[in-house]
């Protein structure tokens, strides 16, 4: 991690579905040790990811879109993307109506992950983006899920 923030905005991947970003993803080996760096006093510790196998803690910069910083938990998918990648931006979690998850990600193209429950609710991921391209976690918008 440069500077000691995470700045760099995770770019698009092929068949990427449209929604509103509920976070951005920051992999870390080391969820503490960055949450220290980065002076967060106030960071939630919110349910862990099982389609990344990680724990999260929720940043949430005034007037920014909150960043889920991430650290594997197992050694699945997160570690495997730091072990290639390093420490950085890694995606995004991204609002979909559970209606509109399936039509929107097949007529993309897009495979996806069984529905789990994560940090912002019931999710599924993204399976079969380009080799390396960054993690999109779809979120069921549901009432009462996900505060803002």
């Amino acid at each position: 991690m440069t500077g000691g923030e995470p700045e760099a905005e995770p770019g698009p991947i092929e068949s990427d579905p449209e929604g509103e970003v509920v976070a951005r993803i920051w992999a870390t080996v080391d969820l503490e040790r960055t949450l220290g760096a980065l002076g967060a006093t106030e960071a939630p510790h919110l349910p862990d990811d099982p389609h990344l196998g990680a724990r999260v803690a929720l940043l949430r910069p005034a007037g920014e879109t909150p960043v889920a910083i991430l650290e594997p938990s197992t050694e699945a998918r997160l570690a495997a993307w730091l072990a290639r990648h390093g420490e950085g931006p890694a995606g995004r979690y991204v609002i979909q109506a559970p209606d509109d998850i399936a039509p929107a990600t097949s007529a993309a193209g897009a495979t996806l992950s069984r529905p789990a429950d994560g940090p912002f609710g019931r999710s599924r991921l993204v399976l079969n983006g380009p080799p390396g391209a960054p993690f999109v976690v779809l979120v069921e918008r549901r009432p009462g899920t996900i505060g803002r």
